[in-house]
């Protein structure tokens, strides 16, 4: 290229966002999409870079100074972002499908669920390259990759298997390829191990770390993409911050917690370069308070004891590492946007970070964890920058997991030909807020509720029978509240504008009484949506 977007084209663009997925079941426009129509390329189609990093709170921004001030003041902050389902295969499959957890039906990344069970026939990649465009994907897919069997049947292991609708395919695998192949035998979480299939061959640096790696593989998929006519996607996903191997000899030892159980802090991988580089400014975990009084919470919250002293610790340095880990994403960030710089693609480009789910570190006296819908697990950092996005602005509408395919459909002037449950979001990001005038559905997959709610624990069980009609936790996140329903039959409400720690429990109080009714008739709505109808707006009453 270059393939720089005039004025006309962006304003070409944003009018198409009124015509775009266009509901038919009466919901919105912008919400579900007719006939599969690719524009032409002389219509100005930007590429599209999306770096996603795994299991990242949205408070851990604050140690990533390069991605903040090239893609927050550079473009747009959305603060209320969230994965709906927080958990890595889930939320993935979202990003993929527009669709929620209830209709992708990836309910986790264990058996019998993960990576062989999405229908990868029909995803974002499929669609981009109907559009014209070239595709390219990086890291860590969904759990389950090169271990579980191929989706199509061809391979009891999916090792050299690569999903369609990607031109260039280089995804961590899980477990390595074998003991067939000792040179090449890494993993997606050993940390200075990873074998990559990298387009049906297996490829690995020994010794390197998993971050810098993947930096220097996002300049080159950059570099090799730049200079013709066609359009790119490229998705990178960096392992980081989750934990992993190698153990290291600072990781936290085993603490044995006040009921006499036992805390063991997973913790990720860094080099050793940036060991050390938060402890003057790190000096307490974001949850390490806990929380005083649970008796208002559900059981699975009720029965957990205060951190003690030495569990404190432990999640602090915990946390330290996570930041650390973080900062050297933060340089591959930099990285990858100096390498759309030096090949002139920088400003046809629009290029968004975030995390496929937040996690906890202490609140509510978890440990360490995910899944829940309470605001550090549900919510996630976004930072969108590119053509026509104005620099250093905020967005309050909700952005999810599942609104990331229409928009990025939009942007590349394409729609399909059924109904997404996800909305365009591209507008928002461009001309400004519309209201928060949806519910953000919270849901959970088949799980034991008690065991599984920090990573220490032991995992979902294989008895667990399926889906039920609550799904163990269900709810809806709106602008002013949190309402979940539990399995157990369990009621959470809380109150975001005076609570947004969410600490006191007000289901079932007066004051509260006509917004919780309003609340549990829309989640009944939406808890079995499907298309257009998951994105009705709210009764008036829940709108902002």
């Amino acid at each position: 290229m270059p393939r720089h977007l005039t004025a006309t084209a962006v304003a070409s663009a944003t009018a198409l966002l009124a015509i775009v997925l266009p509901g038919s079941t009466g919901t919105p426009a912008s919400t579900a999409a007719p006939a599969a129509t690719p524009a032409s390329l002389s219509a100005g189609q930007p590429n599209v870079v999306v770096i996603t990093v795994d299991d990242m709170r949205e408070d851990e921004l604050v140690h990533m100074p390069k991605t903040r001030a090239l893609l927050a003041d550079a473009g747009v902050t959305f603060e209320n972002s969230f994965s709906p389902y927080p958990l890595c295969c889930p939320a993935r499959s979202s990003f993929l499908t527009g669709l929620y957890t209830h209709n992708h039906e990836v309910w986790s990344h264990a058996e019998p669920w993960g990576f062989k069970v999405l229908e990868d026939a029909e995803t974002l990649p499929v669609w981009l390259q109907r559009a014209g465009y070239e595709t390219a994907f990086l890291g860590k897919y969904l759990n389950g990759y090169g271990a579980q069997p191929a989706p199509d049947g061809s391979s009891p292991t999916s090792t050299t298997y690569i999903p369609p609708g990607w031109s260039d395919w280089r995804g961590a695998i899980d477990g390595g390829p074998g003991p067939e192949f000792p040179d090449k035998d890494g993993g997606t979480y050993r940390f200075f191990n990873t074998t990559l299939n990298d387009n049906g061959e297996f490829y690995l640096e020994p010794g390197r770390y998993q971050s810098n790696v993947f930096g220097d593989l996002s300049t080159q998929i950059i570099t090799e993409n730049a200079g013709d006519d066609v359009p790119f996607f490229f998705w990178a996903n960096y392992v980081a911050p989750h934990h992993g191997q190698p153990g290291e000899p600072d990781d936290p030892k085993p603490i044995k917690r006040d009921d006499g159980a036992t805390t063991r802090f997973q913790t990720t991988a860094r080099p050793a370069e940036v060991r050390g580089r938060f402890d003057a400014v790190l000096t307490e975990a974001p949850g390490a308070a806990g929380e005083d009084d649970v008796s208002d919470k559900p059981f699975f919250i009720r029965d957990l004891p205060p951190l003690n002293a030495a569990e404190q610790a432990g999640l602090l340095e915990t946390a330290r590492q996570r930041a650390e880990a973080l900062s050297v994403v933060d340089d591959q960030v930099e990285r990858t946007i100096a390498a759309l710089e030096a090949t002139g693609e920088l400003d046809d480009t629009i290029v968004a970070f975030t995390s496929d789910n937040g996690y906890f570190l202490g609140e509510h006296r978890i440990r360490q964890g995910k899944i829940l819908p309470y605001e550090p697990a549900l919510a996630v950092p976004l930072l969108v920058r590119g053509p026509g996005i104005p620099a250093g602005e905020v967005r309050t509408d909700p952005f999810t997991s599942i609104d990331f395919a229409p928009t990025i459909l939009a942007a590349a002037g394409t729609t399909v030909d059924f109904p997404l449950n996800g909305r365009n979001m591209l507008d928002v990001a461009r001309t400004g807020d519309r209201g928060w005038d949806r519910a953000v559905l919270t849901e959970t997959g088949p799980r034991d509720v008690v065991a599984d709610l920090d990573e220490s624990g032991p995992r979902l069980s294989a008895k667990d029978p399926g889906p039920t009609a609550q799904r163990f936790s269900q709810g809806v996140r709106t602008r002013s509240y949190l309402y979940v329903e539990h399995a157990s039959d369990e009621v959470e409400l809380y109150d975001m504008r005076t609570d947004p720690g969410q600490l006191t429990n007000v289901a079932g109080t007066r004051a509260y009484a006509a917004d919780q009714a309003a609340l549990a008739k829309t989640l009944a709505r939406l808890r079995n949506c499907t298309g257009g109808a998951c994105q009705a707006p709210m009764p008036a009453r829940l709108r902002s």
